[in-house]
């Protein structure tokens, strides 16, 4: 695997060069710093979020204060990217600075709570616009490398770093069910999935009504941190029993991050927690996020009591209902493509990581590390018992190697 430092140069180098491209950019372009550098942005930031595409649910300012306070807290380095165009503010692009072994790596803020990143884009601003604040960031001399996850490829920083960052490791689909012209979540299902899951659906319904009486509801906000403390325990209990670790299920700071986020008096509401209760006590759980028109399928969760039944089909379809009855036409199961995700949808969208060093200590990172070493400890993790697995797995996201 091989690196270019073609656009982000060394920091040595780009301290040498006083040509016009980098005086430009910094007159177009300027970094905050901390979470307290990013609430200043607060105004700017909502104006932007609300002309943003729907799939920008992970860069609201909501999110983003919260996360920046994650990031802090595990003693990480947040820094704001605000690009102008036309005279006034259009792209923000904010990252988390950690240290890998003395490299300081940066990735999109949020990362790994967030499920896509991106830069957040004011409608109708050029690329290029995304890439000012690319190019700001890394002559900023605070980074060696970028490591940018989940990048979908409508994404508003896509061009950028399809242009002057490397595409690692394969890219994973993002299936979806566009509900656009749908009448109902039973005839969408029927033709997408078929009768024999609708059977399957119909048997599972049965099996929990024999035991008490079946309730959806879709809490929001404030309203939902409850239930999504609930379907958090409820699906790291599933995890260990798998023998499976998880950099958000595993980290109680995670958790506490979404509960900020639904305390946030705008954006707050767009944590939605399905719950279904059967006979009154909580059997499965659908936990969202949702911007404009769509939703993101962001965990689901069973209670081992009812999981013969298969709760976790009917939370998902009365979701998918709830999201019709509220205008939502866009169910977003998030990467990857699992087989059951597949089932339930018509549609999908490539997602990708995309790795650009900054520095010759970034190059070096990226060959010996991300293109090496790490690929061969995870097929050598992905082996173990199931047991030794688990705890491998928690030991490496502690110290920072996943």
């Amino acid at each position: 695997m091989s690196f270019t430092l073609d656009l982000f140069a060394s920091q040595s180098d780009a301290a040498s060069r006083e040509g016009e491209g980098a005086s430009r950019v910094s007159r177009l372009a300027f970094v905050a710093e901390g979470a307290e550098g990013l609430a200043r942005l607060e105004p700017v930031w909502r104006r932007l979020s609300e002309s943003a595409r729907d799939q920008s649910v992970f860069q609201t300012y909501g999110f983003a204060r919260s996360a920046a306070r994650y990031h802090e807290e595990r003693g990480e380095r947040v820094l704001v990217a605000v690009a102008e165009w036309e005279g006034r503010p259009a792209c923000i692009l904010p990252v988390a600075v950690r240290r890998r072994g003395g490299v300081r790596v940066g990735s999109f803020l949020g990362d790994p709570i967030a499920q896509y990143g991106d830069a957040l884009m004011a409608a109708g601003a050029p690329a290029r616009t995304a890439e000012l604040a690319l190019k700001r960031l890394a002559n900023g001399g605070a980074v060696d490398l970028f490591e940018f996850r989940r990048v979908r490829d409508d994404a508003a920083l896509g061009p950028a770093l399809k242009s002057f960052a490397l595409e690692v490791g394969l890219a994973v689909e993002a299936p979806h069910a566009d509900l656009a012209c749908e009448t109902g979540a039973e005839t969408f299902l029927l033709r997408v999935a078929g009768a024999k899951q609708k059977r399957e659906r119909a048997r599972s319904r049965r099996r929990l009504a024999e035991r008490g009486e079946l309730r959806f509801e879709a809490l929001r906000g404030p309203d939902a941190i409850d239930a999504l403390r609930h379907a958090f325990a409820l699906k790291r209990g599933w995890l260990v029993a798998q023998g499976e670790a998880s950099a958000v299920l595993d980290d109680p700071r995670a958790l506490a991050a979404l509960e900020r986020l639904a305390l946030d008096p705008q954006d707050g509401a767009s944590l939605v927690v399905g719950r279904l209760t059967v006979g009154g006590v909580p059997a499965a759980f659908e936990v969202g996020l949702v911007k404009g028109r769509r939703f993101h399928a962001y965990l689901g969760a069973v209670a081992e009591p009812f999981a013969a039944a298969s709760p976790g089909k009917t939370v998902m379809e009365e979701t998918l209902a709830w999201c019709l009855g509220e205008g939502v036409d866009l169910y977003d199961l998030l990467p990857p493509a699992d087989a059951y995700k597949r089932r339930w949808s018509n549609g999908s969208t490539k997602v990708r990581v995309y790795v650009a060093p900054v520095t010759r200590v970034g190059k070096l990172y990226a060959g010996v590390w991300l293109g090496a070493l790490r690929p061969r400890l995870r097929a050598a993790l992905a082996a173990m018992p199931a047991s030794l697995r688990r705890r491998v797995g928690v030991a490496a996201l502690k110290a920072g190697a996943a």
